[in-house]
């Protein structure tokens, strides 16, 4: 564990009550950001200095460890306050109690995005890689995210998925547009909305040469490396139609979203299990 995240300027461990009183905080500015009402973070870490007696550097790290654990658990942080891990079991329990505390914290009403960057290279993006991610998975964050489950949490939320349709969709005319296809921009389709579910994709688009994708969405507000599901159906599809089909999936929703893309056979991409079954007596 990382010495400087857990002691302050006098070298004494973080205690319950100065991890709470951070948390607290925390917790305000991100209720705040989530209103649109203005507040200074450097005056709540100045404020946060006359409670828990630690430099400023040390309590902007332990804010950072915060927006870290709400990644963990594939829901909106700070901006600013970039998410940094290496953090105490404490400090998992404390973010937890404030969770609890608020039942719609995990269901914000409003799922909009920022605007769409100009330049591709910063939304889309390569596939992550597992180096290091398994060390932030200390048990107390995987109970948390256990017990939160944000795929589950992503599958059901229509608004997000819906909000993250809209943001590919924008992506994609905005991408062939500038690449000089407005005519492929102009037949870029919101199969979803447009059409229904039950096509095993969300959106047509197509590669600057002309060739048709098939894209289906999966949006969540936490990291690259949040599970997600999938349906049967869409299974089905990514193997029947496995030259067209992508898997197009969306991280950091209300931080600076990106995306990047996932191609078929999807057990060579996916780590896939099984976790939901249909049922009916013999």
């Amino acid at each position: 564990m990382d010495r400087e995240n857990t002691e302050g300027i006098a070298g004494t461990p973080w205690t319950e009550s100065e991890i709470s009183a951070v948390v607290d905080s925390y917790f305000r500015m991100l209720s705040s950001e989530r209103a649109g009402a203005a507040y200074s973070k450097a005056q709540n870490r100045r404020q946060l200095m006359t409670i828990v007696r630690r430099s400023e550097g040390s309590i902007e790290r332990k804010l950072q460890n915060i927006s870290a654990v709400l990644d963990m658990l594939g829901t909106q942080w700070i901006n600013g306050y970039k998410p940094l891990a290496h953090f105490q079991d404490a400090l998992v329990a404390a973010v937890e109690r404030n969770v609890g505390q608020t039942p719609d914290f995990l269901y914000p009403a409003n799922t909009d995005t920022q605007p769409l960057a100009l330049n591709d290279d910063a939304v889309f993006v390569a596939p992550p890689s597992v180096a290091d991610f398994e060390k932030t998975l200390t048990p107390a964050v995987r109970r948390l995210v256990g017990k939160f489950d944000p795929a589950e949490r992503d599958a059901r939320n229509r608004q997000l998925g819906k909000a993250g349709e809209k943001f590919v969709v924008e992506f994609e005319r905005d991408r062939l547009r500038r690449a000089g296809r407005s005519d492929l921009a102009d037949d870029v389709r919101w199969v979803s909305d447009l059409d229904g579910d039950g096509y095993g994709c969300d959106v047509r688009s197509f590669e600057t040469d002309g060739q048709e994708r098939l894209l289906e969405i999966k949006t969540t507000c936490g990291h690259e490396r949040t599970a997600f599901w999938l349906t049967r159906r869409e299974v089905d599809v990514a193997a029947e139609r496995r030259d067209r089909y992508r898997i197009r999936r969306v991280f950091h929703f209300r931080n600076r979203a990106q995306m990047f893309e996932i191609a078929p056979p999807l057990e060579h991409a996916l780590l896939m299990t099984p976790t939901t079954y249909s049922a009916e007596p013999r």
